[in-house]
């Protein structure tokens, strides 16, 4: 049983860093899809443009804190030791924080789809509106939070194994 739970904290250390990363490269890339609203888009879509550069800068700026608590958790090395109480808070303190800013981003992101959705792409012959960054941007958002559940579950079923074999209460970093 031990064994297991430390593989899946380590599939799940693993599944937040990649989330994490994907969040990243995908709000570092936000913008390329709708340039073209900047470049060749009416008035309205100008509009449209320059809120959603607002939005992106947040978001970027979110997921580069999202980037400095996933480096806490490798810091920690929870994909390969049971964590001291150190560790579990800060596993504690990464589920919540970056769950609060993600449900912050899911709550919004909507908003942005239905927005660009009700712009008049009609006069345009070869640009077909995507949606993609929207709804990739849910996915990842989702999945980390669930993710960072389930790995805050699994990081205290392992403190407490660790407790119950007299280990000390705090980890010593190797």
């Amino acid at each position: 049983m031990k064994n297991n739970l430390m593989r899946i904290q380590a599939i799940l250390v693993y599944a937040v860093l990649t989330l994490v990363i994907a969040l990243f490269i995908l709000y570092l890339g936000f913008m390329t899809q709708y340039y073209v609203l900047f470049f060749n888009g009416t008035s309205e879509m100008f509009d449209y443009y320059k809120l959603l550069q607002v939005f992106n800068k947040e978001a970027f700026n979110i997921s580069l804190i999202f980037i400095l608590f996933a480096g806490a958790l490798s810091a920690f090395q929870l994909n390969k030791f049971r964590p001291g109480l150190a560790g579990l808070i800060v596993v504690i303190a990464t589920t919540v924080y970056l769950t609060i800013r993600s449900l912050a981003l899911i709550s919004v992101l909507p908003k942005y789809k239905r927005g660009y959705l009700a712009l008049d792409f009609s006069t345009w012959e070869d640009y077909a509106p995507t949606t993609f960054v929207f709804d990739a941007g849910l996915l990842l958002h989702y999945l980390l939070i669930g993710s960072l559940v389930l790995l805050t579950l699994v990081s205290i079923m392992t403190f407490v194994q660790r407790l119950r074999e007299g280990k000390p209460l705090i980890r010593r970093l190797a």
